[in-house]
């Protein structure tokens, strides 16, 4: 297994990635498959320009994705984002080597706490999420992206 983080230049390894993630997990993500399937690839670079993404390599077949983007408001928080593990290489510890290094460039970017937002119903997710030390964060400090939408949020501090 290899986890990096990859440039626009691979839009095409994280578009395969990403529209698995939206075709087979579509309760988890904001974004839909119909609104990813039919854009172009400067679309997918373009988000990576905009945001970090690591994906996990199984044998040079990409099998997972991770992303985080640094709050609009307070510039020392970030969002982790994207989380995905094909189900084919699930139970490996792809999702937690994702998570592992996109906290770690979060960090050395100056981010010092990541949240995330998961489904209540998606155990497995919150699961992995306790395991690299995240904890749900109180009902009334719940801002984010979607917070009309989330369920549970969940942050962590970095160092």
């Amino acid at each position: 297994m290899t986890v990096r983080r990859i440039t626009p230049e691979e839009a095409a390894l994280w578009r395969r990635i990403r529209l698995l993630a939206l075709a087979t997990a579509p309760e988890a993500f904001s974004t839909r498959h119909a609104e990813w399937e039919s854009r172009p690839l400067a679309d997918f670079a373009a988000q990576i320009a905009a945001n970090p993404v690591f994906l996990a390599f199984d044998n040079a077949e990409p099998v997972g994705s991770a992303s985080w983007s640094r709050d609009t408001e307070l510039q020392t928080r970030g969002w982790l984002t994207s989380v995905f593990v094909a189900p084919s290489a699930r139970g490996r510890g792809h999702a937690p080597a994702l998570i592992v290094a996109t906290l770690a460039d979060a960090a050395a970017a100056g981010i010092r706490e990541m949240r995330l937002e998961v489904g209540a119903a998606n155990r497995v997710a919150q699961e992995v999420y306790a395991k690299v030390g995240f904890a749900p964060v109180p009902a009334s400090e719940a801002q984010g992206p979607s917070c009309g939408r989330c369920e549970i949020m969940l942050a962590r501090a970095l160092p």
